[in-house]
């Protein structure tokens, strides 16, 4: 790029303190009318009527909130770094202003500088060398949080076992008639020295944290982990799984069910906690509707003497804070599980990433990561080990159609070229993962659903269409599109429409309506329902009942739930998602298909290594070569106090 192009792209402000400066600053951030407006009535603490440095600041902290950080740190370098980088240069000299001042306590009416007792809107902080500025809230759940994690690690778990029972339990578990396997009659997991590290610390330590990638054996080791603690005398009612989603739970019930069920000669106990059911966490804390708070709390603690949660990378500061503030860690172990490398939570905070050791080779009881890998498909696992490291080898792209055609553990990259190409590609996706024979016995998705809505013979078995409906289920969540829009062409929005287009032509061409609720659709809420126990997240499919109407099926171990779709909280198609909603989800063939522009705010090394990691046997990555490479180049850098 020229320099005169460079000299273009950037705003040319006088250092004077104009009201222009916080317009410029909000455009160039891409601050919200929302945040403009608080910087407004912030500025009304400073000093001096106008405060350049301190709007620059404030711009700078809705700019880091936005990005998920919980602090601003004050290191000129940095600070300067992103106003390059947002075409504003010329405000460079202002943060030195700012520094100064903050010195001199100029801004005792705005910012807090003994640690967070005289409740003013901001909050500065040194860390380890390290000057941090939060707002207040941040600041206050994050130093709470800190304190409980604190407490846990100083605390040694009661009834320690001896290291000669450890390892007896760990051999029993195992033993050829014990140990879990891949699958009813298949091989044995692998005894791994990690996953034993991990074992010997839950029954150790009051607090666990392990970090995993895709098969690492997160799932297998949580059994093995809940399996050692009943046989240490832990009573299995006692025992809580949690995870931030429905999905997320669902799918810890169903892995915790389904790797039991594996055992040759299972124990009392392996079939009392095949009895356990995973919840989210606003259901394990009692959340009220009704007052937008929880019942448990530190006055109320949840009563339980082992709590886990999945998917731990999805969870905020805020409501991380509030899980544990509703534990005695004088009473309850807490495992936490996740992947530290994908995609942080939506909400302020990389807490899971953050309670890893400050540094590698660190030694804690309480942190493990898992480093061996046990799936077979072994091109998924090297693309998803070079995309975590930030490289990108090139490959030929494949036509769409040879693509659709994958072996098991393969992927391709499919070059994106205009919405038209795009739209065929499409109906090809849709033809094969819900028109062709992929059961067994020949059926398609289309012929699952015709099976279950069209009349049947009386003669037909009570028991057979709950057997199709189980077929239904999984081949509806076998498969999935992911996004990292919502509009546009290659939004999730569009991608819905032109599937659900195509799909109820064949199964409800008399759909009535906006054409979204129709016979066969899969659909997502995306409100939480407490009455009926159905949490953003949670996918159904769509059936018609033969009176009329239409009735949506969930799955729930060991069956199903069902409700008139009429009664649903909100809810959106489901054919296609975005990164975000397909974490803690997992679809043998996955396409991503990334957006056209390379700057793209949301475009992330961490956002592809999640997408990727939902691929169980087969992914297709879509776009440019250029878009791709930029993702990759960008990593997350969540800045907050928590690991200090």
């Amino acid at each position: 790029m020229s320099d005169s192009m460079q000299n273009n792209n950037r705003v040319a402000l006088p250092v004077a303190r104009e009201p222009q400066l916080l317009d410029a600053l909000v455009e160039r951030l891409d601050l919200l009318a929302l945040d403009r407006m608080t910087i407004v009535d912030l500025l009304n603490y400073a000093p001096r009527r106008e405060d350049a440095g301190l709007t620059v600041i404030l711009a700078l902290m809705f700019a880091a909130l936005a990005d998920g950080s919980l602090c601003l740190e004050l290191l000129p370098t940095a600070l300067e770094a992103r106003l390059h980088r947002s075409g504003l240069p010329a405000l460079d000299g202002l943060l030195g202003e700012f520094i100064a001042g903050l010195a001199n306590d100029d801004y005792h009416d705005l910012i807090d500088r003994s640690g967070g007792d005289a409740f003013l809107p901001l909050i500065a902080d040194t860390l380890n060398g390290r000057q941090l500025l939060y707002f207040q809230k941040f600041y206050f759940h994050e130093r709470r949080l800190k304190r409980c994690l604190e407490r846990f690690a100083s605390l040694k778990a009661q009834n320690k076992t001896s290291p000669v029972a450890m390892t007896a339990i760990i051999d029993r578990l195992y033993s050829h008639a014990a140990v879990i396997r891949k699958g009813i009659g298949g091989a044995p997991i692998a005894r791994d020295p990690f996953q034993e590290e991990a074992i010997r610390a839950a029954l150790e330590a009051p607090l666990l944290v392990v970090s995993g990638g895709p098969g690492t054996g997160k799932t297998s080791l949580l059994v093995n982990i809940l399996r050692a603690l009943v046989r240490c005398g832990v009573d299995p009612n006692r025992i809580l799984l949690a995870a931030p989603t429905g999905r997320a739970a669902q799918r810890m019930t169903e892995a915790l069910t389904n790797s039991l069920a594996t055992i040759a000669d299972p124990q009392p106990d392996d079939l009392a906690l095949s009895q356990l059911r995973g919840a989210t966490l606003h259901k394990l804390l009692a959340y009220s509707h009704r007052s937008g708070g929880f019942l448990h709390d530190a006055r109320t603690p949840i009563q339980a003497d082992v709590i886990a949660v999945d998917e731990v990378s999805m969870v905020d500061v805020v409501m991380m804070d509030r899980f544990f503030q509703a534990v005695d860690p004088r009473r309850t172990r807490v495992i936490l599980l996740g992947d530290k490398d994908q995609l942080p939570s939506v909400e302020a905070g990389a807490v899971l990433a953050d309670m890893r050791p400050a540094a590698a080779g660190d030694h804690t009881n309480h942190y493990v990561e898992l480093q061996n890998v046990y799936r077979s498909e072994g091109r998924l696992l090297e693309l998803s080990r070079t995309i975590n490291a930030g490289r990108w080898k090139a490959v030929q792209p494949l036509p769409f159609g040879d693509a659709l055609g994958l072996p098991a553990g393969q992927w391709a990259f499919v070059a994106a070229t205009d919405g038209s190409t795009l739209d065929a590609d499409l109906n090809q996706w849709t033809v094969h993962q819900y028109d062709s024979p992929i059961t067994e016995d020949g059926q398609s998705y289309i012929d699952l659903v015709n099976r279950l809505t069209l009349p049947r013979p009386a003669s037909t078995p009570v028991a057979q269409p709950h057997a199709w409906l189980d077929q239904l289920f999984r081949l509806a969540s076998r498969s999935r599109i992911l996004t990292v829009v919502r509009q546009g062409r290659f939004g999730v929005g569009r991608i819905n429409t032109l599937i659900a287009q195509t799909l109820r032509s064949r199964l409800d061409p008399a759909a009535s309506g906006d054409g979204r609720l129709f016979n066969g659709a899969l659909i997502m809420i995306t409100r939480n329902d407490y009455q009926r126990q159905l949490f953003n997240g949670d996918v159904g499919v769509v059936l018609m009942r033969a009176e009329g109407g239409y009735t949506v099926y969930f799955k729930r171990p060991p069956g199903v739930v069902a409700f008139p779709a009429a009664s649903l909280p909100e809810w959106e198609l489901a054919f296609a998602m975005t990164v975000h909603k397909s974490q803690g989800s997992e679809f043998d063939d996955t396409w991503l298909i990334l957006p056209e522009d390379p700057a793209h705010r949301l475009l992330t090394r961490e956002l592809v290594y999640t997408a990727t990691t939902r691929a169980a046997k087969r992914l297709i990555l879509y776009g440019s070569v250029e878009v791709l490479k930029a993702a990759l180049q960008r990593k997350i850098e969540r800045v907050s106090g928590l690991t200090a």
